[in-house]
């Protein structure tokens, strides 16, 4: 074999070797590295002494980019290469960065502040730069007045890496909550905007509160043209339905051109494909050959659409129900006739679980209630009262009382009241908040009463008697018997951080200073205060 063919064969294997991590070079790196360090970022930088002086000139993000720029400068004797138009916009924007939503400016000791424009950035920038970094914050400068990139504007587009994209929250766009089957609760930040029968509805009011920046004058307007877009709804899910086990979409089409005229379903995983298939269908009259022909996927505008919700098609009782008068006229001449339960359900046509269950669900009564009722001559239409199954929410917008009730995201009390740092109890309802903060604003928020004002409106509330009070048990190795020491109280808070409240020696000492934890919002600063108070309750001198 020859030299030749042998440094070949050499150069090959090494070329094909695995890259290295980190600022380590490779074998065909260190062979062709001249002027070119690696970073430990995995970049490549040119760099090269000029009369005692280092300079680079730029850097890359493969060896192979970084060798052609090097072969380049040396045949241009180290004459800086031209900048082009990318390199000009990142010289401009030099030393300015992206935090949230305002724009920061760096030096090389670290950030020196943040600023809310990128004009303003570009200023503050050429300040600290004539300063070299020895320079005040941007609030202690008039960035406005004298702005040379205010008046006579940007010289380079601002680049994507500066582009502020705040990101939009549920919050910005209000939100929905549901309340039950026919309840849909619009919420704005805490206010309370109206309720709604079915999702569908809520989602077009909260649609259009958004296009009108929340007024809520315009609630009456939105709620009259709600049945146009209804109709629109209906018409866009055509022929489309999601599947019982919420997997995918049917496409449901009858009848189908088939000599049965059955009704057939096509599935798909995805509502646009769905959607495009029955527009597709609809489109060549149900051919199959001249669909397939057609079909192209790349063409689908479902896949650029925000899709609406799926309407509640079937919802239950959407009309309140009528008492069933003729039934239990029925029921009470044949139980008088003495005919057992069987063969009076047969007789009125339902089984005897169906009438059970609707003397249980419609009336809270029981099939041996209704014997003794008949049996003792009353008429069951007077005495069983009519029990209405839904509830009829208010489409009009009922303003909140006051701005102590918030939100606090929880299932079964979400209304909070506080005042200032105070805390005063979570409610189940907005109305209940509403009474009892009002009251609270009567006697200047004395928490001391709050047990009062909660009892005059039926309302107490319950603390889970070992929620946040463990047990500081101590198994002997000898006996294996186990006792408790003492009772400690700890909480997670919303980072899942432990904080931890002290141990004592009674469980009921440690469970009323839990009590009274909460009664002060978990304030460590008032843990003094509450241990000296249970003290005097219960008269000790240590707990």
């Amino acid at each position: 074999m020859s030299s030749v063919n042998i440094i070949s064969e050499m150069m090959a294997n090494v070329i094909v070797e695995e890259p290295v991590k980190g600022s380590q070079k490779t074998l065909y790196e260190k062979a062709h590295d001249k002027y070119i360090h690696k970073t430990p970022y995995g970049t490549y930088t040119i760099c090269k002494n000029i009369n005692g002086t280092m300079k680079a000139f730029g850097t890359y993000k493969t060896f192979q980019e970084a060798c052609k720029v090097r072969d380049i400068l040396i045949a241009r004797d180290w004459e800086p290469l031209p900048k082009t138009d990318e390199d000009k916009q990142k010289d401009y924007y030099v030393r300015i960065g992206k935090s949230h939503n305002r724009y920061k400016v760096r030096w090389v000791d670290g950030y020196m502040g943040t600023v809310d424009t990128i004009e303003e950035a570009l200023y503050y920038r050429d300040i600290v730069t004539e300063h070299q970094g020895q320079c005040g914050k941007p609030e202690e400068y008039d960035l406005i007045t004298d702005n040379p990139y205010l008046e006579h504007g940007l010289e380079y587009p601002v680049p994507e890496r500066l582009i502020l994209k705040p990101k939009e929250t549920d919050y910005g766009t209000g939100y929905i909550m549901a309340k039950g089957p026919q309840s849909y609760h619009i919420w704005y930040g805490s206010q309370y905007y109206c309720a709604c029968r079915t999702y569908e509805q809520a989602y077009y009011v909260k649609q259009e509160l958004n296009k009108c920046d929340w007024n809520k004058d315009e609630i009456p307007r939105i709620l009259e043209e709600y049945p146009v877009w209804y109709t629109w709804l209906m018409n866009f899910w055509q022929y489309v339905a999601p599947r019982e086990d919420g997997k995918g979409w049917n496409v449901t089409l009858t009848p189908r051109r088939n000599p049965n005229h059955r009704l057939e379903k096509l599935f798909f995983t995805k509502v646009e494909d769905a959607l495009w298939e029955r527009d597709l269908l609809i489109k060549y009259d149900f051919d199959e050959n001249e669909l397939v022909e057609a079909a192209d996927d790349n063409l689908n505008p479902y896949y650029n659409m925000r899709i609406p919700p799926y309407p509640q098609r079937k919802v239950r009782r959407i009309v309140d129900r009528e008492p069933r008068t003729e039934l239990l006229n029925q029921l009470k001449e044949l139980i008088l006739e003495g005919r057992k339960q069987e063969e009076i359900a047969e007789i009125v046509g339902h089984t005897s679980v169906t009438i059970r269950n609707i003397l249980r669900n419609e009336y809270n009564c029981s099939w041996t209630k209704l014997v003794k009722v008949v049996k003792a001559g009353k008429d069951p239409n007077q005495v069983l009262e009519f029990q209405q199954l839904i509830y009829n929410p208010n489409l009009d917008y009922i303003p909140p009382n006051n701005n102590y009730v918030q939100l606090n995201g929880r299932k079964k009390s979400p209304y909070t009241i506080k005042y200032k740092e105070g805390y005063y109890g979570s409610y189940p309802t907005r109305e209940l908040a509403n009474k009892i903060s009002n009251d609270l604003q009567k006697i200047g928020w004395d928490k001391s009463r709050l047990a009062e004002i909660q009892l005059k409106h039926g309302h107490k509330t319950v603390h889970n008697s070992k929620r946040w009070v463990y047990p500081n048990t101590y198994t002997s190795r000898r006996t294996g018997k186990t006792r408790t020491l003492s009772y400690s109280i700890r909480k997670k808070d919303k980072k899942k951080v432990i904080h931890n409240f002290g141990s004592y020696k009674r469980k009921d000492v440690a469970e009323r200073i839990r009590d009274l934890l909460i009664l002060n919002d978990w304030d460590k600063r008032e843990l003094g205060n509450i241990i000296e108070q249970v003290k005097d309750e219960f008269g000790l001198e240590e707990i």
